[in-house]
C-alpha cells in the first residue's frame, strides 16, 4: 500500500449523528471517476444562520405570489408540497413564521433547521495493515458471516451524507448513481465527497475485499452515494429531506443518514414525513443515536431522526464492548455496535483517498447498515420488519437485562444474527418445532400464500405448530363468497404471551374494503374485519382456529357514519358493521363512568369482541337486542358495580357467561383488564384524566397487542407498578405531555419513551404520524367526548385504521390538519351524530384525505 495513501485527519462524526442504509437490487454499472468537483456547489453554503423557512403548501398554491409579498428568496421547491424561502439576516425570523402560518395556501410554517458533523483528533494510525487493526469485524463474529457466504450480495446501500470520494479504490468498484440533493442534480460527480464523513461512513458499510485498505462488512454490497451535508460538515433538512425521498423513489430497502443537531433532538415537519415515506415504502432507516462531549455537557438524548420510532437507533462501543461515554443514549436505542477508533476509509482536500481512523455513532450505525445488508443479500424475500427483527434477536445481552437504554436490544453478532435467521425468521413449512426464539411457519394453496410469525418469548415452552390449507367447513354465511382457502392454525392448548401474525397473500385482496377475514368457531363462521392493503392481509391472533377470507357481508349501501340516538346507540351501530355475523365474547362498559373502558380496546381485539355501551343501572332495548343477535358465549363486564350494575350481571347471566373485570380505581380496572389480555414486555401508558390520549392510541395498541395502562399526572399508582411488574414490561410509550404523565412518573417507568404535543390534539397527530393506518382507511370522532371514539377504536383495529378526534369546531389545530392535508387516497368513516361531530368538519377532514 503506498505510504502516501496512509494519513491522519480529524474524524468527521456526527454529533448528533443519523445514519441509515438503503438497499437496491445489484446490477448497476459504477460511476465513472471524475475530476474534482469544486468545493462550493451552487446551493451550497458554510452559513450556519440562513434565515430561512420551509413551507407546506396546499396544492395550486403560488409559491412565487407567497415569496413576493413578504420579500424573500424562493432557493428550493419540493419534494412534498414544500418550499423554502430565504429571507434578508435584519428580519426576526419567528415572527416570519407565525405570519406565514395564517397565510392562504400555507399549511405549515417552520425553520429550516441546520443538521451538523463535528471533528474529533485521533491518535496517528498504527503501522500494522489496517484489515487486521478491524477489531470490530474479529469481536462480532462479521467474518463467522463470511463463511456462511452471506457478502451483501445483491444489495446496494445508500450512504445519505457529504457524499463519497468516488475513486477511492476500496469504493469506486462497488458505486451506483446517486444524487445531490443540495443542487438537485444526479449528473456523475455531483455526490464527490469535499468533507471525508461520507467516505468514512460508506468503507465501515461496505468497503471492497480487495487486498487493499480495509474490508467493509459487507464488502459485496453495492452504494449509493448521496450528497445532503457539504463541505463544512452542516446540512439542512430540505436537503436532507430531498435525499431520503430521492433514495426511497429509486429501489432503496435501507436508508442511512449521518446528521444531528447541535440542539438536541429537535425534529421538523419536512424531516418527518420524509422519514414516514420512506418507511411506507418498505425502507429500513439506520440512524446513529448522536454524540457529545460528556466533559461539557448532560447526555442530550437520541437525536432525531434516530428518535423517531421507524428508525433504527444505533450507540457506539469501544473494543471491549462497552458503551462509549459520548454516545447520547435514551429509551429509543435499539442496537449498539463498534464505532470507537475504527479504521476506515478516508478522503482530504491536501492527499485525496486514502485511509484513517474515525470515532463515533456515524460509524456504529453503518456497522449495523452492513450487517443488515448481509441478512438481506441471504434473504432477499424477506420483509424489512423480519430483517430488524433478526437484527434485534442476533444480540449479546449486555448492560441491564432485556432492552435498555444504553445498548438497546444488545451489542450485535453478526454470525449469531445470520444463525438465529436459519432458526427462527427463515419460513418453515408446516408442522414445524417452535422454542422460545418464535420462527415463521409458512403454507400455500393455488394462488394464496399464509404466514404465520411467532414472535420470541411468544410461548415459554416448545410448541409444535401446524399451519395448512383445509376444505371449508360451511359455506359462508349470506351469500358471501371464499376470495380464499380456509387455512387451519393449530399450536395446542398452549396460550400465547404476545398476539401471534397471520398474513395472507393473494392477488383477490384488492384493498377495497370489500372482503373481510372469517373464522369458523365450531358452529358459525365469525366475521373479522379486513385489514387488507395491495394484495396483502394481515390480522393479529391468539387463538387457533380456522381462518379464511372472503367477500364482506351484504348489508346495503355501507355507511359513511355509525350514529345512534344515543352514544349506545352509536356503539350498536358500529357493532352491526363490524361484526356481521355474531361474536364469541361482548363487552360491556359503562357509557358514562369512561376510565372503566378506556383500556378495553386491546382485549376486544384479542376477544374478537365489539364493545358495548350501558348506563349503570339496566340494559335499554337497543343494547339487549344487539346481545341476542351477536349470541355470544361470554360477556366481559367493565368495572364494579358501580359502573355496570349487579341487575345487569344477573339479567345476562340467565343467557351467557359473564366475566366481570374491575378494580377499586380506574386504575385498577385497567390492571385487571391487562391481566387478561395477559401480554407481556410492552405497555403504554395514559393519564386517567384525559381521555384523548387513550383513545388515539388504542387501535395501534390494540393491533399490537399491547395493554393500556393508566396513571394520575404525578403519581404512579400501586395498581399499574404491580402490573408492570407482573407482565414482565421492559418498554413503556407514555401517550401525552408532562402535565398529564409527569416526569415523576416516567422516572419510574421501565425504558420509556414519550409522544405528546402541546395540545390533546396536538399529542393526536404526533401519534398519528408515528403510528399511521395500515390501510386507506380513517374513523373520525369528536375530541370533546369519549363514548363514540372508544367503541369506534375496536372497528380501527379490525380494519386497519386509526381514530382521528377532531374538535367540534372548525378549528382543527395546525399539527393535525397539516397532517391530514397529507395523507390522500383516504375513506373515512364517521363515528357519532351530527350533533357530537358536525357534518361540516366531517366533510372537511374528508376533502382533505380524498
Amino acid at each position: 500500500m503506498p505510504k502516501s495513501w496512509f494519513y491522519q485527519t480529524k474524524s468527521t462524526l456526527l454529533s448528533l449523528g443519523i445514519v441509515g442504509v438503503l438497499l437496491l437490487n445489484a446490477g448497476v454499472s459504477p460511476i465513472p471517476a471524475l475530476a474534482e468537483t469544486p468545493d462550493n456547489y451552487q446551493g451550497e453554503t458554510s452559513q450556519i444562520d440562513l434565515h430561512q423557512v420551509v413551507l407546506s403548501l396546499a396544492p395550486g398554491t403560488n409559491v412565487d405570489l407567497v415569496a413576493k409579498s413578504f420579500g424573500a428568496k424562493i432557493v428550493r421547491y419540493g419534494p412534498l408540497n414544500f418550499a423554502t424561502l430565504e429571507f434578508q439576516e435584519n428580519v426576526n425570523i419567528q415572527e416570519i413564521i407565525g405570519v406565514l402560518k395564517s397565510t392562504p395556501g400555507v399549511t405549515g410554517a417552520e425553520e429550516n433547521y441546520p443538521r451538523t458533523i463535528q471533528s474529533i483528533p485521533e491518535a496517528p494510525p498504527p503501522n500494522d495493515p489496517l484489515f487486521l487493526k478491524q477489531w470490530s469485524l474479529i469481536t462480532r463474529e462479521v467474518q463467522g458471516a463470511w463463511e456462511m457466504g452471506a457478502t451483501g450480495q445483491g444489495v446496494t446501500i445508500a450512504i445519505v451524507d457529504t457524499g463519497i470520494a468516488l475513486e477511492h479504490p476500496d469504493l469506486m468498484a462497488n458505486l451506483v448513481p446517486g444524487y445531490n440533493s443540495i443542487t438537485g442534480s444526479e449528473a456523475g460527480g455531483a455526490n464527490r465527497d469535499n468533507n471525508g464523513h461520507g467516505t468514512q461512513v460508506a468503507g465501515i458499510a461496505a468497503a471492497e475485499r480487495n487486498d487493499e485498505g480495509i474490508v467493509g462488512v459487507a464488502y459485496q454490497a453495492k452504494i449509493m452515494p448521496i450528497k445532503a451535508i457539504g463541505a463544512t460538515g452542516v446540512g439542512y433538512d430540505d436537503a436532507i429531506a430531498d435525499g431520503i425521498i430521492w433514495a426511497a423513489d429509486h429501489g432503496a430497502k435501507i436508508i442511512n443518514l449521518s446528521l444531528g443537531s447541535e440542539n438536541g433532538s429537535v425534529s421538523s415537519d419536512i424531516l418527518k414525513q420524509a422519514v414516514t415515506y420512506a418507511h411506507n415504502k418498505g425502507c429500513l432507516l439506520i440512524a446513529a443515536s448522536g454524540n457529545y462531549d460528556p466533559e461539557s455537557q448532560g447526555n442530550p438524548g437520541v437525536s432525531y431522526p434516530a428518535s423517531d420510532p421507524r428508525v433504527l437507533a444505533i450507540t457506539a462501543t469501544d473494543n471491549a464492548g462497552k458503551v462509549t461515554s459520548y454516545s447520547a443514549t435514551g429509551s429509543e436505542v435499539d442496537l449498539a455496535a463498534p464505532g470507537d477508533f475504527i479504521p476506515t476509509d478516508g478522503w482530504n482536500r491536501a492527499e485525496g483517498s486514502g485511509y484513517t481512523y474515525a470515532s463515533g455513532t456515524s460509524l456504529a450505525a453503518p456497522f449495523v447498515s452492513g450487517e443488515a445488508a448481509l441478512i438481506w443479500s441471504q434473504h432477499p424475500e424477506w420483509s424489512r420488519d423480519q430483517v430488524v427483527q433478526a437484527l434485534e434477536q442476533g444480540t449479546e445481552d449486555l448492560g441491564s437485562p432485556g432492552r435498555d437504554s444504553r445498548y438497546g436490544y444488545g451489542l450485535v453478532d453478526v454470525a449469531l444474527a445470520l444463525n438465529l435467521t436459519n432458526q427462527t425468521l427463515d419460513p418453515r413449512t408446516s408442522p414445524a418445532v417452535i422454542n422460545t426464539l418464535g420462527g415463521i411457519i409458512e403454507a400455500a394453496e393455488g394462488s394464496t400464500r399464509v404466514d404465520l410469525t411467532i414472535p420470541s418469548q411468544a410461548f415459554d415452552q416448545t410448541v409444535n405448530v401446524t399451519l395448512n390449507a383445509v376444505s371449508p367447513p360451511a359455506d359462508l354465511p349470506n351469500g358471501a363468497a371464499f376470495l380464499t382457502p380456509a387455512f387451519q392454525v393449530n399450536w395446542g392448548g398452549t396460550v400465547p404471551q404476545k398476539m401471534l401474525s397471520l398474513k395472507w397473500r393473494d392477488p383477490d385482496l384488492k384493498g377495497d374494503f370489500g372482503g373481510n377475514l372469517y373464522r369458523w368457531n365450531g358452529l358459525r363462521w365469525i366475521s373479522l374485519g379486513g385489514e387488507i392493503s395491495n394484495g396483502e392481509a394481515g390480522f393479529g391472533l391468539y387463538m387457533p382456529g380456522v381462518y379464511a377470507f372472503g367477500t364482506a357481508q351484504d348489508r346495503g349501501q355501507q355507511s359513511q357514519r355509525f350514529a345512534g340516538a344515543t352514544a349506545e346507540g352509536t356503539a350498536v351501530q358500529i357493532s352491526k358493521e363490524t361484526f356481521t355475523t355474531g361474536a364469541d365474547t361482548v363487552i360491556l362498559a359503562q357509557v358514562n363512568q369512561f376510565p372503566d373502558a378506556l383500556a378495553g380496546a386491546p382485549l376486544a381485539y384479542k376477544l374478537q369482541a365489539p364493545i358495548l355501551l350501558s348506563s349503570s343501572s339496566g340494559l335499554s332495548e337497543d343494547v339487549r337486542g344487539e346481545i341476542q343477535r351477536l349470541a355470544p358465549k361470554t360477556v366481559y363486564l367493565l368495572g364494579g358495580t358501580a359502573a355496570l350494575s349487579d341487575q345487569i350481571a344477573k339479567e345476562l347471566r340467565k343467557t351467557y357467561e359473564v366475566k366481570r373485570l374491575f378494580g377499586y380505581t380506574a386504575e385498577g380496572t385497567a390492571r385487571a383488564i391487562a391481566l387478561e389480555l395477559g401480554t407481556e414486555g410492552r405497555a403504554v401508558i395514559a393519564s386517567v384524566r384525559y381521555f384523548q390520549d387513550a383513545l388515539v392510541i388504542s387501535s395501534w395498541a390494540a393491533r399490537q397487542g399491547i395493554p393500556i395502562l393508566l396513571t394520575q399526572p404525578q403519581t404512579l399508582s400501586a395498581e399499574t407498578e404491580t402490573t408492570l411488574q407482573e407482565l414482565k414490561v421492559t418498554e413503556s410509550l407514555v401517550i401525552g405531555g408532562t402535565a398529564v404523565v409527569g416526569s415523576a412518573v416516567m422516572d419510574q417507568l421501565p425504558l420509556p419513551s414519550r409522544i405528546s404535543g402541546m395540545t390533546a390534539y396536538d399529542t393526536a397527530a404526533a401519534v398519528l404520524q408515528a403510528y399511521p393506518p395500515t390501510t386507506a382507511r380513517l374513523e373520525i370522532a369528536t375530541g370533546e367526548n369519549y363514548p363514540d371514539a372508544l367503541t369506534g377504536a375496536v372497528r380501527a383495529a379490525f380494519y386497519g385504521s386509526r381514530v382521528v378526534l377532531v374538535p367540534t369546531q372548525l378549528d382543527i389545530p395546525s399539527s393535525l390538519s397539516f397532517l391530514l392535508k397529507s395523507w390522500q387516497g383516504y375513506q373515512t368513516e364517521a363515528l357519532g351524530g351530527v350533533f357530537a361531530l358536525p357534518e361540516n368538519v366531517v366533510q372537511t377532514v374528508r376533502t382533505w384525505v380524498q
